[in-house]
């Protein structure tokens, strides 16, 4: 490969998309489909559940984007063909979260919640023309000029929830007439409650324990609500029967081989110089790429063996001198992983558009396409976005700040005094206690065997962390 396209590719991987929900909208040849994703369409499954930057959000982009052709991409006549319906997300005929965290502080009952979600999912269907979809004249007029303001109307929609009901009985003996389906799709719950955990507890839970009945009572209207871990497992403990939706729902987690094949979908389908990446793909020893038209190129299985000879193309076959360093291959995931071991899409993706920008300051002209040096320091500012990520939804991580410059590993109790003072702007009623058990369930603490704390890497480097025996950062 000569000078200018090595230049080239590494412009190719400088432009790794790291906002996967917008570009699955855009572009369905950027989303690679796996098997829990066959498993989150099938129609029982109600929850689909994952971590920020997991891919929920580039899946209900999909789903709502594709709809019938989504058949199509995965080859698999199993998934039914339906109307994908938005019935909440971020989108402008949703009330916004704002108001939705008023109506939870207004009303106290859990019924008020239920009685607006099923309002809302009837006036969605039926702004969607759905078979069989009407609103009752009376929500009609109490409605009208008021659909973002739910506070106007819950009170009529609880007292006459039997009215609502028939409404959406109507519509199941609608679609079943048709042997049609419709689902319903959620995202974008956990904007609701910023200032108050409270009302997105609530609110989700009124969510949930609405579609454990419906989904016992419909079959040809059902619902998809993609949902952060950590709130499925909060609204579990909310209310009876809850652990029946554990069954009905699927984790969107991603293992090695996925994130790396990931990879190497978005290097061959998007970008100025995709031709470029698909010969350089195409030299890697066991890599398949299959052409699927209109879905683009498809990586086949990327085993072990296939992930190292990708990474020996990339950067070398281990990062440093000698094989203590770390293979690269491994060195990759393992840097960013979670304490509990996960890994999402967007880290992999950013942390080898940072690598190949750093390389790009001072191109190799012979052997891999980077150097280790480039991959240390791409981590720093991975971790820097991952960390700024997850306190955007948890406020506690900003905490962290507080172990900035300590060496890790550290004894329990040095931790939780740490944690337990305030940061600048700091907002919390938690006390140290309270905050590390937080991180700890949220996966940015991690307690080793012999009771010592750690922050896993894609954590500690945004954070200015250090460890022991840890990689040398460049100055």
């Amino acid at each position: 490969m000569n000078a200018e396209d090595r230049r080239k590719l590494l412009e190719q991987f400088a432009e790794l998309a790291t906002d996967g929900g917008a570009d699955a909208a855009r572009s369905p040849n950027l989303f690679l489909p796996l098997p829990q994703h066959r498993l989150a369409l099938r129609p029982e499954t109600v929850v689909i559940e994952g971590a920020r930057g997991a891919g929920k959000t580039a899946l209900f982009n999909l789903v709502t984007g594709l709809g019938a052709k989504l058949r199509e991409l995965y080859d698999d006549r199993a998934i039914p063909e339906a109307r994908w319906v938005d019935a909440f997300s971020g989108a402008i005929e949703h009330p916004q979260a704002a108001v939705l965290d008023g109506l939870s502080g207004s009303f106290e009952r859990d019924a008020s919640l239920r009685a607006f979600w099923m309002a809302h999912l009837l006036g969605r269907l039926t702004d969607a023309e759905i078979p069989g979809a009407s609103l009752p004249e009376a929500l009609a007029r109490e409605r009208k000029g008021q659909e973002a303001n739910p506070a106007a109307w819950v009170s009529w929609c609880e007292a006459n929830a039997g009215l609502v009901m028939n409404g959406l009985d109507a519509i199941e003996r609608a679609l079943a007439a048709k042997k049609a389906t419709v689902f319903a799709t959620y995202d974008a719950l956990d904007r609701i409650g910023d200032l108050d955990r409270a009302h997105r507890q609530r609110q989700v839970r009124a969510l949930l324990s609405l579609w454990l009945s419906l989904s016992d009572r419909y079959r040809q209207l059902r619902a998809k609500v993609f949902l952060r871990h950590d709130l499925f497992e909060e609204a579990e403990h909310g209310f009876a029967d809850a652990s029946k939706l554990r069954p009905r729902s699927v984790a969107l987690d991603w293992n090695v081989e996925s994130l790396f094949r990931l990879v190497v979908r978005h290097l061959a389908n998007a970008g100025r110089y995709s031709k470029v990446a698909r010969e350089w793909l195409d030299g890697i020893e066991g890599l398949r790429l299959e052409d699927r038209g209109a879905f683009g190129w498809m990586p086949g299985e990327m085993g072990e063996e296939v992930r190292k000879a990708f990474a020996v193309e990339l950067a070398g076959e281990v990062m440093g001198a000698g094989a203590k360093k770390g293979y690269t291959h491994k060195w990759i995931p393992d840097r960013l992983r979670d304490a509990d071991g996960r890994i999402v899409p967007r880290s992999i993706l950013r942390l080898l558009s940072e690598a190949a920008k750093h390389a790009l300051l001072a191109p190799r002209g012979t052997g891999p396409l980077m150097n280790p040096t480039d991959l240390t320091a791409a981590l720093v500012e991975t971790s820097k976005q991952r960390s700024n990520e997850l306190a955007e939804e948890y406020a506690v991580v900003a905490r962290l700040e507080n172990l900035r410059g300590r060496t890790m590993l550290m004894a329990r109790g040095e931790v939780i005094a740490a944690l337990g003072r305030p940061t600048l702007r700091d907002k919390l009623t938690m006390d140290g206690e309270g905050v590390f058990d937080e991180l700890r369930r949220t996966g940015v603490l991690e307690v080793r065997r012999d009771g010592r704390i750690d922050v896993p890497d894609i954590y500690r480097y945004g954070y200015g962390i250090k460890r022991k025996g840890g990689a040398r950062r460049l100055k």
